[in-house]
C-alpha cells in the first residue's frame, strides 16, 4: 500500500517537476538541487542531463534516499554530471568558488520550518543572473481539510509532505526577500483546487 501511494503521489509529481525544470535551464548549467531525494528522476531524464551537459549538486538529509540516488548515478553513468551530499540546506556550504546558475526546490520548499532563513542562505549562492526554481503544489483558497490531512500523510506513507502552501503568502515571502518573480506558471491542476506551479525568481 505504501509503495502504491508513493508511486501515485510522488512519481507523477517528480516527472512534472523535473521535466519543466530541466527544460527551463540552459546548457552546461551548474545546478543545486535542494532535496534531490532518491534520484528516481534519472530514470526519465538521464539523457537530457547528458545532452545539456548539466552539472548537478544534489543535497538531501535522508541517507536511504541518497543510497538509492547513488545507484541511479552509476546505473546511468552520470558520475560526471551529478554529485550528492547528505546535508541539510541550513548547514550546507557550496564548494569554494562555486556559484549556481539555478537552484531547484523540487517539492521540498514546503518542508522547511524557517523558509526565510533558507532563502537568505541560498541567495548568496546564486551566480550573476542566476535563478531559483520552485516546483510545488500551491493553493489560492484556504482548504481546512488539506491543512488537516497533509501533515499526517507521513504516518501513512512515511513521506513528509510538509504544510499547505498558499500562493499569496508564498509570493509575499519571496518579495519580502527582494526576489523578482519572473514566472509563476501553472503546470497542472490538482485535487481540492491545488495547482502544480513552477515559480522562477531572480535577484
Amino acid at each position: 500500500m505504501k509503495n502504491f501511494l508513493y508511486r501515485l503521489i510522488i512519481n507523477s509529481a517528480t516527472d512534472y517537476c523535473y521535466q519543466n525544470c530541466l527544460e527551463h535551464v540552459r546548457e552546461k548549467a551548474c545546478i543545486l538541487d535542494v532535496g534531490i531525494g532518491n534520484g528516481v528522476m534519472m530514470n526519465h531524464f538521464h539523457e537530457l542531463i547528458k545532452a545539456k551537459d548539466l552539472n548537478i549538486t544534489g543535497i538531501d538529509i535522508n541517507r536511504n534516499y541518497l543510497r538509492h540516488c547513488e545507484c541511479k548515478i552509476r546505473q546511468y553513468n552520470l558520475e560526471n554530471h551529478v554529485n550528492i551530499y547528505c546535508q541539510a540546506v541550513e548547514r550546507f556550504e557550496p564548494p569554494e568558488g562555486v556559484c549556481f546558475d539555478y537552484i531547484f526546490f523540487t517539492m521540498s520548499f514546503m518542508l522547511f520550518r524557517d523558509q526565510g532563513l533558507v532563502l537568505d542562505r541560498v541567495k548568496g549562492w546564486l551566480a550573476p543572473d542566476g535563478e531559483i526554481l520552485f516546483f510545488q503544489t500551491l493553493f489560492r483558497e484556504r482548504v481546512p481539510l488539506i491543512e488537516f490531512i497533509k501533515p499526517r500523510l507521513k504516518y501513512v506513507t512515511t513521506i513528509d509532505f510538509g504544510v499547505v502552501t498558499y500562493e499569496a503568502a508564498f509570493l509575499s515571502l519571496l518579495r519580502s526577500k527582494n526576489f523578482k518573480i519572473k514566472k509563476n506558471r501553472l503546470i497542472k491542476s490538482q485535487w481540492f483546487k491545488g495547482e502544480y506551479r513552477m515559480t522562477v525568481v531572480g535577484l
